[in-house]
């Protein structure tokens, strides 16, 4: 990345281990901007395997596993929009 001039935004390790990503990288305001979208982002998948019940999913056949997942996916957009809109209280982000 750093050959091609792209600035890595990846999760830093900082329980001791160690990480891809000095501090130096971690400083700058786009690398905190990044961080902050990739929660957005996860929180989201988080609520679809939680309570959309796609964590363990009690269907078999594909036709019926694009069915679920289609209709968990509109409803997190529903509630999202809801949010956004002040319409529904609480959003999931």
């Amino acid at each position: 990345l750093e050959q091609r001039g792209i600035k890595p935004h990846i999760a830093r390790n900082t329980s001791g281990r160690r990480s891809a990503i000095d501090a130096r990288k971690a400083r700058g305001k786009g690398y905190a901007m990044s961080l902050q979208v990739r929660k957005r982002i996860e929180q989201g998948f988080g609520w679809i395997k939680t309570v959309g019940g796609l964590d363990k999913l009690p269907l078999v056949s594909l036709p019926k596993v694009r069915g679920w997942v289609t209709w968990t996916f509109a409803a997190y957009n529903l509630i999202r929009l809801g949010g956004i809109g002040e319409w529904w209280n609480p959003s999931p982000t």
